[in-house]
């Protein structure tokens, strides 16, 4: 008899000792960057547990879930995150998407988003990664199907696609949500885009004669450039040149003018002087290297010897 009392006792123990355990189990730690959503029998009873240490009924009565609602989750689209860490090559059709002009591109965009709502991003859905994945691959699709191949694969091309996919992204979200903003798209990054490997030698060649094209665009632009001021100068110059010539000329001409004024006003005055006054410096202006005699005919009454023959030769 005192053999199962001494059991009894220490089986009464035993269960104090685990209700307990099982009491202080409850006991549980939110760190500084963690948000606790607290459950009791699956019902939702506080959807923001602040960090510290906090106590629930131990399971199964009440449940905690933890999410980092501060934390960047990363989502890929069109390749494996695990393919891409130790090099294994990914499914070939997995990343492949049809553009406006019917050619096939392949694509890798990684998505970033961060969780608003915690109660609805535990518990409304499933697998809320998977769905946030399908409605960026479903607006990336829909994207490139409204461009052709060189839109794409140009930079302009993928910022635009960036844009209009995080845009598209987030209001899907938003209808699923019910009008309510449970998650936030922070950013998207296409990583790769580039043709399938079949015709990848093909597309180089295209871009690489895009690329001399751009160059010689470039190059000619820049020469435009260079010589425009440089004829605009030599305009210019001409123009000046032109004008101080006429200004010139003018200016002659109106001297010249006056001069003969004041000559003709002069020879109605003198006609004879001023006849023979014109005369002899024409003569002087014509023949300035020539040795000059000057004759007095009317008291001249014997030849005069002007020398200019040399008569003993």
């Amino acid at each position: 008899m005192s053999k199962a009392k001494t059991v009894r006792r220490w089986a009464k123990w035993l269960l104090g000792i685990a209700g307990l355990v099982y009491l202080l189990s409850g006991f549980y730690l939110v760190s500084t960057n963690e948000l606790g959503v607290k459950r009791r029998f699956g019902r939702v009873v506080n959807a923001r547990v602040s960090p510290g240490l906090h106590y629930r009924w131990p399971y199964p009565i009440e449940k905690v879930d933890k999410i980092k609602p501060q934390e960047k989750k990363r989502i890929s689209v069109g390749f494996e995150f695990a393919d891409q860490a130790i090099g294994r090559v990914s499914n070939p059709t997995q990343g492949e998407f049809l553009t406006g002009d019917r050619n096939i591109i392949k694509m890798e965009m990684v998505l970033q988003y961060s969780i608003l709502d915690p109660v609805k991003y535990l518990f409304s859905f499933t697998d809320p990664a998977a769905i946030i994945r399908d409605l960026a691959k479903a607006s990336l699709a829909k994207t490139t199907a409204r461009m052709n191949v060189d839109e794409v694969l140009e930079g302009d091309g993928k910022i635009a696609i960036q844009n209009t996919v995080l845009a598209d992204t987030q209001a899907r979200l938003d209808e699923l949500g019910q009008g309510k903003r449970w998650v936030q798209v922070a950013s998207i990054n296409l990583q790769n885009v580039f043709p399938p490997l079949e015709v990848a030698d093909a597309f180089k060649d295209v871009a690489a004669a895009r690329q001399d094209r751009d160059r010689y665009i470039n190059e000619a632009e820049g020469y435009r450039r260079e010589k425009i001021p440089q004829s605009r100068g030599e305009a210019e110059r001409i123009l000046r040149e032109a004008e101080s010539y006429r200004n010139e000329k003018i200016n002659t001409a109106q001297g010249d003018a006056q001069r003969f004024i004041e000559m003709c006003a002069e020879y109605e005055g003198s006609e004879q002087v001023t006849a023979s006054r014109l005369y002899l410096e024409t003569m002087e202006q014509t023949m300035t290297r020539m040795q000059k005699v000057v004759v007095d005919s009317d008291n001249q009454t014997k030849p005069f010897d002007l020398k200019i023959i040399d008569l003993e030769e």
